[in-house]
């Protein structure tokens, strides 16, 4: 269109064709062809008449657009426009699929085609981005990337490494470090590290929808990591995820993934991760921090001194004590399962769902909002943790009344209780703990006195049975003397039981 018009306007200034072409380095051809179509549009001299009315925009449409002539496949589909946008309105419509359902009517249709008669008749608006301006202290970007293998120094074995990167939002100031796991644990700490970092911390964070810090992603609710709920408030911040596989909403932390392989990782070899991560903090502080940045004119270093780091908030007197969170239930036997140790829990919640807090030293167990228990934290595997306060009563006695309680009580009634009670304990076992307390029970009913009579009379007759000594009692015969029983006194041992004239031989018998 300029070009038409600035051909008139020599064109009026009197220049012929000759000049006209060298002075604006085009062909005489063309110069004369446009000459022609003014003229035979009737246009004068004077080109402002031809600009004004409209004129020259016809002119300009008639030499250079070219008619478009639709072939047999545009054609086609201009027959099927309608068809074609519904189609494109249809949630998750692709150009392929609707190839497959034109050729499923008529045979054999180009899918090219239809993505050209797409593109020219039925155009889609182009991406955008905004300039999202953040004010100083306002907002920090984070996200994990993938940095290559790396050495572990504990193992010595290459391993799969990220790198977590913070980007300060207004001053483009970045912490960089490399780990070995996307994991809550890791998370968490280069958190802490990154805020030591900066000397601060900002009002929000922003974040992709990372397990470590978002449970259930959502555009508006979104259900935040326990662990991370317990960062958030500890240092102050707000945690403001991003929407779902949307990247472009944390541009600037996504452009610094990108730097990171370009300027630390691409064409160096480190001895281990940590010397990395070495050089990762010296590149954040004095090469990429004192570069001027494209999009603020300034040095990320120089920004952040004299704008941002003044309204950081400040870093609380101690650090965040890391601490899992978990859903367990509990189990029959009280108690839940924590990474292999066993916890008890009271029988009231048996069967239940509880929130466990596990810290460095404690473990914490909640239920309906409120700590119910807490437990000094085991890492031996199969090692269980039992407050016996927790069991039911009737369980909780047993336990309680072991041997040396049993003993304790029977020393208590009387040397004969003492040794009766020494005789059934000998052998170890359940059922003789069980027979110990059920011997003590029996004072509880016919007094210590009389349960001691009971045991002398028993010890006599070496008759350690539980029946028998409770049929004493219940007889009365602790109250009688042991000779009124036996008038014929015991046989030594080893001698006969009868008299020698008790075994006369009976007539007609040979013995």
């Amino acid at each position: 269109m300029i070009e038409v018009d600035e051909i008139l306007y020599r064109w009026s200034k009197g220049l012929n064709e000759r000049k006209i072409a060298q002075s604006l380095g085009i062909s005489r051809n063309t110069v004369r062809k446009v000459l022609f179509q003014a003229k035979s549009q009737g246009l004068n001299l004077d080109c402002r008449e031809a600009s004004e009315n409209g004129t020259l925009k016809d002119l300009f449409d008639r030499l250079y657009k070219k008619k478009s002539i639709k072939g047999p496949a545009e054609a086609y589909f201009s027959r099927h426009h309608g068809q074609i946008e519904e189609w494109l309105s249809t949630p998750h419509m692709t150009v392929t699929q609707m190839a497959r359902l034109f050729k499923d009517q008529d045979g054999r249709v180009s899918e090219t085609s239809l993505r050209r008669y797409i593109h020219k008749y039925i155009p889609s608006l182009p991406s955008s981005t905004l300039h999202l301006v953040t004010t100083p202290g306002q907002q920090a970007q984070v996200d994990f990337g993938y940095a290559g293998l790396m050495k572990d120094p504990i193992s010595q074995k290459m391993r799969k490494a990220y790198a977590f990167v913070m980007t300060l939002s207004h001053s483009r100031y970045r912490f960089v470090r490399f780990v070995f796991r996307q994991d809550s644990k890791s998370w968490v700490d280069c958190h802490i590290r990154a805020f030591h970092f900066f000397g601060g911390v900002t009002l929000t964070v922003m974040i992709d929808n990372l397990k470590a810090g978002i449970i259930k992603p959502d555009i508006y609710d979104p259900v935040l990591n326990r662990t991370y709920g317990e960062l958030e408030k500890h240092y102050g911040f707000v945690c403001d995820p991003t929407k779902v596989r949307v990247p472009k909403h944390k541009g600037k932390v996504e452009r610094s993934i990108t730097l990171i392989r370009q300027q630390v990782i691409s064409g160096k070899v480190f001895k281990d991760i940590e010397e990395a991560n070495a050089y990762a903090l010296q590149w954040c502080r004095h090469e990429i921090g004192m570069r001027p940045s494209r999009t603020t004119g300034q040095a990320p270093w120089d920004l952040f001194i004299k704008e941002e780091k003044a309204l950081l908030k400040p870093l609380p007197s101690e650090d965040y004590e890391y601490a899992t969170w978990q859903e367990l239930k509990v189990h029959r036997d009280h108690h839940i399962v924590f990474e292999g140790s066993f916890y008890s829990l009271p029988t009231q919640y048996i069967g239940t769902m509880v929130w466990v807090r596990a810290s460095h030293r404690m473990v914490d167990i909640y239920a309906n909002h409120q700590r119910i228990k807490q437990h000094v934290r085991s890492y031996r595997r199969g090692q269980w943790v039992t407050d016996r306060q927790d069991y039911p009563k009737y369980a909780r006695a047993f336990l309680e009344r072991d041997k040396a309680w049993c003993l304790e009580q029977g020393r208590c009634g009387g040397p004969s209780t003492y040794q009766f009670l020494s005789q059934v304990l000998e052998k170890p076992g359940v059922i003789n703990q069980r027979k110990a307390q059920a011997v003590l029970r029996l004072a509880e009913k016919y007094g210590s006195g009389r349960l001691e009579a009971a045991c002398a009379r028993s010890i006599i007759f070496e008759n350690y049975s539980y029946r028998s000594l409770k049929g004493i009692l219940t007889q009365g015969l602790d109250k009688r003397l042991v000779q009124e029983d036996c008038r014929t006194p015991l046989p030594k041992q080893g001698s006969y039981l009868r008299q020698r004239h008790d075994l006369q031989p009976i007539q007609g018998v040979c013995l």
